[in-house]
């Protein structure tokens, strides 16, 4: 397996992860009360830690990568 294969497998599955967190968000968004605040803002922190800090860091070494659908050297995947 090639770097540029793992490259693009990790930011598929982070992908995928920060779609799982925007859904379990719009659900903890009915939760009630004291559940609501402090499970909203766990989520915040790691989804702002998952966009700003990981997939961030991985869109400037290989930028490429940040067009949808592009290998992280540019080529279509």
């Amino acid at each position: 397996m090639t770097d540029q294969t793992r490259i693009t497998q990790i930011r598929s599955l982070l992908l995928e992860a920060a779609d799982a967190i925007d859904r379990a968000s719009v659900i903890v968004s009915t939760l009630d009360g004291d559940d609501r605040v402090v499970l909203s803002a766990k989520l915040d922190d790691i989804s702002s830690a998952l966009h700003f800090e990981l997939l961030q860091r991985l869109y400037l070494r290989y930028p490429g990568l940040a067009e949808e659908g592009l290998g992280w050297n540019g080529t279509t995947m």
